[in-house]
């Protein structure tokens, strides 16, 4: 299709490979101290510009963090391209799996680099800026007449990752009901025949798939850029993160599973673009406006001497808020912070925040500016850290009490840091932006369940033609579902250990332990007989797998009335195993899984010399080895009897 010459405007873009040439330290993870160990997947630099006399540009970095002063940097390079600094973005995808970069998160790493490390950081920095600024002078020659036009989609597997109990923060995993933003919006651009050259998406999610790896990576963003670019061969792609500094990308744990989420990202790119998109005209006006974002009022030398001593991180925060002390400076009170938008008429609104912005900002700026019309990136234009909501501060935790430390931040944010940033965000945008009165939610914040997403997988795996080497058994497995009923009547706990941990849909629930760290080591539980007259009978239950990373053992027997019938290990996948006599036959299906731990539902099929109708039966899993934590684990709550219909919903077979 030939796009109307009216609406045209000059858009380039541009990718250059950053992969590190040289062992360098990579960051996101405090307990790396070693340099990279391997590549898994290329980085990249990825420039888009709009516009020609006063362009502007952006450019998003593999990286887990730009600081402000790179940024500048990167400016500098370009001034003779006409690119000035309130025109230019530098943004990351949040890459855990990149290289640390001089100035991001100085705490962190402070006495815990060698001379040599130091200087292999400072020379891929360098590398870094450079190949940033070769992305935006590319992207600018790349400028051609192109037809912007946007959507909103969505995406859904980001949860919420703070896990509150009786209203205290326990940790890092998945927070059903808790603050998501699943909106996925996307902007293209079309030459003249219609070709698609461009492509930026943006979603809120940690980019943390991968783990603690210590190879270079992507991670998912990376895989969504790969995505779309299959998708459509033409077009360079970007990739954006949203408002996700508490969302964490469900499941995580490896590079499968990073590669599904980028699928599900390019997936859903498709979608939009075989639709409807909304044209915008022009290239976009900028506003900016730096704003200051209150600290905790500041502790006097004492505390920091005190704190110095103390050593670890804390101590090298105290190291430096002294050293300022000596050099006549004050404890700062506050942190710089710029916003910046982009605006396309009264079309669009690009937001542009510093830092790692909890979702809790998405929420209400989509509640008070006109959502159908905003975009909001995050982690572009500086790295200040955590940017907490009044509900994260007064809940506690990693976001609000922990995590400033690392990037030399001295204390707390004050509750009023969000009304000092939605403020300044509401003055960049404008009132033609502000919400209208008859304005509907947007439907982005309303998390789907971790069983929903569980489900829906499935159903894609049952019908894609990729599973063809498990057809069979998961023929076998449809045919079983039909009979299948609840497995246990009564749990025996045996040498159990009580701990919460990730179910079937990834959910922290209570959960019974056995682990491969001592033999003879027992579960068990009574399952009452189903109907006599079954060709078989299958019980069911929830259940999961777990720490492949620990020392492989002769694993565990299950036992049947005092007999072993058969012998299993760990499965990340669709297994089966199988009683020599024939009476026996243990089915798992692992629902969620990481790199090191499944979650899923147990099968047991009985042969009809089992006994007869309303027999108990007595079942137990016990330990054959020691030394290892491999684990085998029961929910103590069953509820297979509500979920065992939307098995078979799933797992129905797929039509011709």
């Amino acid at each position: 299709m030939v796009q109307s010459e009216d609406r045209l405007v000059p858009v380039g873009a541009a990718k250059v490979d950053v992969t590190p040439a040289h062992p360098v330290v990579l960051a996101g993870y405090g307990g790396r101290t070693t340099e990279l160990e391997g590549i898994d997947t290329r980085l990249w630099a990825r420039a888009m510009v709009i516009g020609k006399e006063k362009p502007v540009a952006i450019v998003v970095l593999d990286n887990c963090g730009v600081p402000a002063a790179l940024k500048e940097r990167v400016a500098r390079n370009l001034t003779e391209e006409g690119i000035t600094p309130e025109r230019l973005v530098v943004a990351v995808t949040h890459t855990h799996n990149a290289p640390n970069l001089e100035g991001y998160a100085p705490v962190l790493w402070a006495g815990r680099m060698n001379p040599g490390q130091k200087e292999r950081m400072s020379r891929y920095t360098d590398f870094a800026v450079e190949k940033m600024a070769e992305a935006v002078r590319m992207a600018l020659k790349n400028r051609q007449p192109m037809q912007l036009s946007w959507a909103q989609g969505r995406a859904s597997f980001g949860g919420n990752r703070r896990v509150m109990v009786g209203g205290q923060w326990q940790g890092f995993g998945l927070q059903h009901g808790a603050p998501v933003d699943h909106s996925l919006p996307v902007l293209a651009a079309k030459d003249r025949e219609g070709r698609v050259r461009i492509l930026w998406a943006n979603y809120a999610c940690h980019c943390t798939t991968v783990g603690g790896r210590n190879h270079v990576s992507g991670d998912w963003a990376g895989y969504a850029n790969d995505s779309m670019e299959e998708a459509f061969p033409s077009a360079t792609a970007l990739m954006s993160i949203g408002c996700g500094a508490d969302i964490g990308p469900q499941p995580g744990g490896g590079l499968q599973i990073a590669a599904e989420h980028g699928q599900a990202i390019g997936k859903e790119v498709r979608r939009l673009l075989s639709g409807r998109m909304n044209r915008l005209g022009g290239a976009p006006s900028v506003s900016e406006a730096t704003v200051e974002l209150p600290l905790e009022d500041p502790k006097p030398r004492k505390h920091w001497e005190e704190l110095k001593g103390r050593g670890g991180f804390h101590g090298q925060l105290g190291v430096a808020m002294l050293e300022r002390l000596d050099a006549g400076k004050s404890v700062p009170t506050h942190v710089n912070y710029p916003v910046t938008s982009w605006k396309f008429g009264r079309d669009l609104a690009m937001v542009f925040l510093p830092g790692e912005v909890v979702v809790d900002y998405s929420l209400r700026l989509n509640r008070e500016l006109a959502w159908p019309r905003l975009w909001i990136t995050a982690w572009a234009n500086g790295m200040p850290g955590y940017i907490p909501s009044r509900r994260v501060l007064a809940e506690g935790g990693y976001e609000a009490d922990f995590s400033q430390v690392y990037y030399e931040q001295p204390g707390r944010y004050k509750p009023e840091v969000e009304e000092v940033v939605v403020g300044a965000v509401r003055r960049v945008v404008g009132e033609e932006f502000a919400a209208p009165a008859d304005q509907e939610p947007a439907p982005f914040h309303r998390p789907p369940s971790g069983e929903d997403a569980v489900f829906e997988r499935l159903s894609e795996w049952a019908s894609a033609p990729g599973s063809i080497a498990e057809a069979d058994l998961g023929k076998l497995l449809r045919q079983h579902l039909q009979a299948a009923r609840p497995a246990i009547r009564k749990i025996h706990g045996g040498t159990a250990e009580s701990t919460s941990w990730h179910n079937l849909a990834g959910d922290f629930v209570e959960r019974l332990f056995i682990r491969q760290d001592k033999r003879g080591a027992e579960i068990g539980w009574e399952s009452l007989l189903g109907e006599k007259k079954a060709a078989s009978r299958v019980l069911c239950f929830s259940g999961g797998l777990g720490w492949s990373a620990q020392p492989e053992t002769e694993g565990f027997a299950l036992i049947m009335n005092g007999k072993e019938k058969l012998r299993f290990d760990l499965a990340s996948r669709l297994s089966r195993w199988s009683s020599k006599d024939g009476s026996l036959e243990l089915f798992y299906l692992p629902t969620w899984r990481s790199d090191l731990d499944t979650g899923g539902f147990f099968f047991l099929v009985l042969g009809n010399e089992v006994g007869g109708e309303g027999r108990l039966l007595d079942f137990k899993v016990r330990s054959l080895g020691e030394g290892s934590q491999r684990w085998f684990a029961i929910d103590a709550r069953q509820e297979v009897s509500r979920l065992i219909p939307r098995l078979i919903e799933a797992l129905k077979s797929p039509g011709p």
